[in-house]
């Protein structure tokens, strides 16, 4: 099975007017999608070989993400994904920490709208507990260390490209 090519997150000049409309001037509107954006711990991102990272920093990713909610509207569409592995550019999977210090946040996760499922080629035809397998490069956003939070850290999916990797599309 060949992977498609990585796509660009980032929103298109449309979207990104679409969300400017009705903000005040100085406001801007994010450039990658928030839904594509989740916190993984410290010790999952030194497992991941990137604890040294420092905000603005990526790295290549590759991620299995269970679905766990689909929402089809006449005008759009949403797949939420927990995340349940993790490898960083090592290429070794290794399950995400969903308890620890923070496990108030639970497990990792994202949500494919309508714009990024159409970027992924994929469809909101899919099903509840189908595996997803994720690609990508994500920055370091933002890291974050509390005394009831632990340290975590924010990455966000700059690029991406995804298979479906249940057992359905397998033996198909």
């Amino acid at each position: 099975m060949a992977l498609r090519q990585l796509q660009d997150m980032r929103h298109d000049d449309e979207t990104l007017y679409d969300l400017a409309k009705g903000m005040p001037r100085d406001w801007e509107p994010p450039e990658y999608p928030q839904g594509l954006s989740f916190q993984i711990s410290e010790e999952d991102l030194a497992k991941a070989a990137a604890e040294d990272g420092e905000p603005g920093d990526t790295m290549r990713f590759s991620a299995m993400g269970e679905v766990t909610s689909i929402f089809k509207g006449i005008d759009n569409c949403r797949i939420e994904l927990k995340l349940t592995q993790f490898a960083g550019e090592d290429g070794q999977f290794f399950d995400l920490d969903d308890g620890g210090p923070a496990a108030w946040l639970g497990a990792p996760s994202i949500c494919l709208c309508g714009p990024e499922l159409e970027k992924l080629g994929l469809e909101a035809d899919c099903e509840r507990g189908d595996m997803l397998h994720l690609i990508g490069t994500a920055r370091l956003d933002s890291s974050s260390s509390t005394e009831h939070g632990g340290d975590m850290h924010t990455l966000q999916i700059v690029e991406m490209t995804c298979e479906d990797e249940s057992e359905e599309s397998r033996d198909g």
